[in-house]
């Protein structure tokens, strides 16, 4: 009876659901069939977006795949390798080009003696001279040094007045007190004689700073003998002095006297260690400053006169010590310089002396000689080491000039065609530096008309005297020049990539062996003018 009952009620709704589940079905499934849907596109959507960057970069790869020309095979390789050994070749090739284009300046004086010159040619470049050649060479490079003021033009003062080995007369000497020069007379004409005040012309056209010429000469002035590349480095020193005096020389080739020089005085040379700062001439702050300025600065320089002041352009002291130059020093001529070595000869034999012998170590000796393309010294690990020091050495120069102005390009034009390539990286104009006897440390061969606003020095060499109303120099101003002189070094197969005897083997053989592995130093990125 229960049972039917149960049934009973459930029968109406049955009946109900029989008679309208389609409508009841069509509102509950769409609640549960989309959501569905949708879960299932989304997830479809991600799969596909996924295969569709597979596929693109499948079609990347086969489209870069499609634009190399030698696809990497036997063939492509050996190609490769062989365009590889031409190229070294080629590098080695022109080294030896520029190598041989300074064959000339490379040479060695006479004076040294034929067996002397023989050595040094045939030198390798870890080879040894013999002590004998070596203490030849201290004895003899004395009188080298001696002979630059001559191939410049000007008369010699690298010894002191009175010095040992001072013995030769010398030229014009100041005036004394009353002497007054010949009206009419063109500056350097006036030298006052034994018996009075004789006119007498002078074979000088120019006038180099004695402090500055006993600077250099007394780099070059050793007690004890030299090791082999002491030599070597100061030969190559002096050569440059020799290139750089050479140039000097030709600028004032036409002028009949100095006062129509074009360069009247020199004030400042130096070239290697000297020339040689962390932060180049000029590079800071305070560059360009008025006229109350620079005499003011002009006036506290002479009147305080401390040895110790860095000049202008310098780094803050960041310059290491060498050998033949005594301690460090913040710039170029600089109070580091070879006269501080001679009045504090401990500094300088701590400067790099070896164990054997008590010579200077031949690292020591290259400490900021050379500089690289950025003008940054270097010492000797980088020397070694930098693959722009392998091909060519750079040499810092400076110099530090009074001429007329007018001629600078000129000047410029000699630097650019000498016989080594020379790349000037300033040009300084009215620039105040140390140095002795004018404004701003610059020594004036005479006095200069009112409009220049300086006056000059007096007393040297003769070339005093003259007023701006008797044919003054009205066109004179101080110069500053820093550059570089780039000296090749001996070609190396190794250096470039190659092993012994493949350098001398033809770049058109289809059976190149393939070249060594890639080295340091077989970048050689040469961005300087290169003699052809």
């Amino acid at each position: 009876m229960a049972q039917s009952s149960a049934a009973d009620k459930l029968r109406p709704a049955l009946q109900i659901l029989s008679k309208y589940h389609f409508w009841m079905l069509a509102v509950v499934v769409p609640c549960i069939v989309v959501p569905v849907l949708f879960m299932a596109h989304a997830h479809l959507l991600k799969q596909i977006n996924v295969v569709r960057d597979q596929i693109k970069s499948c079609l990347s790869s086969l489209q870069s795949v499609r634009k190399i020309t030698q696809h990497p095979n036997p063939t492509w390789s050996n190609d490769i390798d062989t365009s590889t050994m031409r190229v070294k070749r080629e590098t080695l090739t022109e080294w030896r080009r520029f190598w041989d284009s300074q064959a000339t300046f490379r040479t060695w004086p006479d004076s040294l003696g034929a067996d002397f010159v023989k050595a040094a040619t045939a030198l390798k470049p870890d080879g040894k001279l013999s002590r004998k050649l070596l203490e030849r060479y201290q004895d003899v490079v004395r009188s080298l040094v001696r002979e630059l003021p001559a191939r410049m033009g000007a008369e010699e003062f690298m010894l002191p007045t009175g010095s040992m080995g001072d013995s030769r007369p010398r030229g014009p000497a100041p005036m004394g007190p009353g002497e007054m020069p010949q009206p009419g007379l063109p500056p350097g004409l006036f030298q006052p004689g034994s018996g009075g005040n004789q006119p007498q012309a002078s074979p000088y056209v120019t006038m180099w700073n004695p402090a500055n010429q006993q600077q250099i000469y007394t780099s070059f002035d050793w007690e004890k003998a030299p090791t082999t590349t002491m030599v070597l480095m100061a030969q190559e020193e002096l050569r440059v002095y020799g290139l750089l005096c050479d140039v000097i020389s030709r600028m004032n080739k036409s002028a009949t006297g100095p006062h129509n020089a074009a360069i009247a005085a020199v004030n400042e040379l130096l070239v290697g260690y000297p020339a040689a700062a962390d932060v180049a001439g000029g590079a800071t702050k305070g560059r360009i400053r008025s006229a109350s300025q620079q005499a003011g600065g002009q006036m506290a320089m002479m009147g305080s006169m401390d040895p110790a002041a860095a000049p202008e352009g310098g780094g803050g002291g960041g310059k290491p010590a060498h050998p033949r130059f005594g301690a460090g020093s913040s710039g170029p001529g600089g109070p580091g310089g070879s006269m501080a070595m001679m009045a504090d000869p401990a500094a300088a034999e701590g400067a790099g002396a070896a164990a054997a012998g008590g010579g200077p170590t031949d690292e020591a000796l290259r400490t900021w000689v050379y500089v690289d393309f950025n003008d940054h010294p270097l010492d000797a690990a980088q020397l070694a080491s930098a693959p722009d020091a392998q091909m060519v050495h750079l040499m810092p120069f400076v110099m530090k000039l009074v001429m007329d102005q007018r001629q600078i390009d000129a000047l410029l034009v000699e630097l650019a065609t000498a016989p080594l390539p020379i790349d000037v990286r300033q040009v300084r104009i009215n620039a105040s530096s140390g140095g002795a006897g004018g404004p701003g440390g610059m020594m004036m061969p005479q006095s200069m008309g009112p409009s220049e606003g300086m006056s000059g020095m007096s007393g040297m060499s003769g070339m005093a005297g003259a007023s701006s109303s008797s044919g003054g120099r009205n066109y004179d101003l101080p110069v500053e020049i820093h550059g570089t002189v780039g000296l090749a070094t001996q070609p190396s197969e190794a250096a470039v990539g190659l092993e012994p005897g493949q350098g001398a083997e033809q770049s058109g053989d289809n059976d190149e062996k393939p070249a060594a592995g890639p080295k340091a130093a077989s970048a050689l990125p040469l961005r300087r003018r290169m003699p052809s």
